[in-house]
This record gives C-alpha cells, structure tokens and sequence, in this order.
C-alpha cells in the first residue's frame, strides 16, 4: 500500500515541489516571473516522468536546486525577509530525494516495460523482484535522507546554542558538505534492478 502512494508521488514531484520552492521567495527575486518558472520546471519534470526521459527529469530537478540557491542569495540582495532556514534545508533535502527517487522509478519502469504483457512463470517472478527492488531502493534512500536531515537540525541547534549564527561561514559550511555528502552517497549506492539473469533464462 505504501509503494503504491509512494510511486506516484515521485512521479509527481515536481509539480507538489516547483510552486513550494518558488512561491516561497519574493516576487521581487525572480523579476515577476515565478509562475512562468513553475510552469516550465513542472512542465519539463512531468514530461521527463511521464515520457521516460530521465535527461530532462534530472534536468527539471537540478534547476529546483537552482532555484534555492538563487532565492536565496537573491533575497539577500535585496535585503527581503528570507525563508526560514529550517524551510531551505528540508527544501534542499527534498529536492535531493526525489532526484534520486526518480531515477529508481524510471530504471523500475524500463524494466517493466520490457516484459510487456507477458504473464509467463518467468515474467512473473521478474516482476515480484521488480517490485522488492523497487521498495527497498526507496525505503533505504528515505531512511538515508532522515538520517541526513536529522543531522542538520542538530547542527541548527547546536549553532543556537552556541550563539553561532547558522550565516556563518562554519555552519553553513558543514551543512553544505552534509548534503553534497548525501547526494554522493545515493548517487554511488544506487542498484540498478537484478533481473537479468531471469530475462535471460526466459528467454533460453
């Protein structure tokens, strides 16, 4: 039941993330031209979901990441009241998982769709594998992000207890390198699903 919510949610991400994101900085920032931003980036997203293209899905998610950043140092030029630094952190940490998230789902819908409609033995037990993979992929990579959240807000409190400003170059350091770390790590520990010795078997 769970990965059956879970999937579509991925597939969906960028249209739940875009206006989240963007909305959230001053108008001002982005020269008036928020709502045109979300519908390119969830327009690209969905067509990279929906079409298979895992190019331009990456694509619509690095340009979330973008868009962070450049709320960001642009509401700080222009001296607005920016989002909480908390919002920032689990926006970046969103972005983060459903990048790789998407990524898993497209490797499962590749491998689906290479079976077809075949309902032989064989294609059976490559789809129950399909899904386990498919499951503990996203199960571990949301574990994984927790953990890696959690790790930041203990530096957020410990910065304020310490009366260390999270704006110092220390702190946003270290949360930096935290989260560049979580990425390279769901980058190298990603699996591509082991069905092809079945495929194989299936079709000796």
């Amino acid at each position: 039941m769970g990965l059956r919510l879970a999937v579509p949610v991925v597939r969906l991400h960028h249209f739940l993330l875009a206006p989240w994101i963007v909305l959230s900085v001053p108008v001002d920032v982005f020269l008036g031209l928020g709502i045109q931003i979300i519908l390119f980036i969830v327009a690209v997203g969905l067509l990279g979901m929906f079409a298979k293209k895992q190019g331009l899905a990456s694509f619509a998610s690095l340009a979330l990441l973008v868009m962070i950043v450049v709320g960001k140092v642009g509401t700080d030029l222009v001296r607005a009241a920016a989002p909480d630094t908390l919002v920032l952190l689990v926006q970046f940490v969103a972005v983060i998982f459903f990048m790789e998230a998407s990524r898993v789902v497209l490797s499962f819908d590749r491998e689906i769709g290479e079976l077809g409609e075949r309902m032989d033995e064989v294609s059976q037990r490559v789809r129950e594998r399909l899904d386990t993979w498919l499951g503990g992929q996203l199960a571990s990579q949301g574990r994984f992000i927790m953990g890696a959240l959690g790790l930041s807000l203990l530096l957020l409190v410990l910065g304020g207890f310490t009366s260390v400003s999270v704006n110092e170059p220390v702190v946003s350091g270290l949360l930096v390198v935290l989260v560049v770390g979580v990425l390279l790590f769901l980058v190298t520990q990603r699996r591509e699903p082991e069905t092809q010795p079945m495929k194989l078997s299936r079709r000796a």
